[in-house]
């Protein structure tokens, strides 16, 4: 599952690289990880995405602070619904938009220590299109924050869902198959 999730964001970022800037799945898919597969998992998928996907588009030292961003809000979604069965819909639209806010406020700041302006230009270069000196149409942070909270309303429940399906029905063939100590397999 980390292996299969980690492809996906990674691929996903790269595939729709020439696309709009931040309308990628990359969050929700770190997101996820953690709520099917707990925080270490969720960390794991969210530093891995980030950083392999980094050495495609050439890495930095952002790098190392989008992969732990990144990383930690999928700990953060393990730590808040692993242990959950019923989770509503509202919840991971609204944790999905705080959770991606909070990488997208996180990597801005960094980024502005790192290269050496002002924090709150980094903040309004998010948030306020056509902000000089990039000038997009569009709020890069917005537009990172809404799909991931769209994708966790309308796709995440399913897919949560249907995972941890498949892992328990897993584990019980595992169980099922695997023969006690001491006894044939035949």
């Amino acid at each position: 599952m980390t292996a299969s999730l980690t492809g996906l964001s990674v691929a996903s970022r790269i595939a729709l690289a020439g696309g709009p800037p931040n309308v990628k799945p990359v969050a929700f898919l770190c997101i996820i990880a953690g709520v099917i597969g707990g925080p270490v998992t969720g960390f794991v998928v969210g530093a891995l995405s980030m950083f392999i996907s980094d050495l495609y588009f050439g890495g930095g030292p952002w790098t190392i602070t989008g992969a732990a961003s990144m990383g930690a809000i999928a700990f953060l979604a393990g730590l808040l619904w692993k242990r959950r069965v019923n989770i509503a819909r509202a919840e991971l639209v609204v944790a999905g938009f705080l959770l991606t806010a909070a990488y997208d406020v996180t990597t801005s700041l960094a980024s502005a220590w790192m290269f050496g302006y002002k924090w709150w230009i980094s903040i309004l270069q998010l948030y306020v299109p056509f902000f000089p000196p990039f000038g997009v149409p569009y709020s890069f942070g917005l537009a990172h924050e809404l799909t991931t909270a769209v994708l966790m309303g309308t796709v995440g429940p399913t897919l949560i869902t249907r995972s941890r399906v498949l892992i328990g029905q897993k584990g019980r063939e595992m169980r099922h198959t695997t023969p006690e100590p001491g006894t044939s397999a035949t």
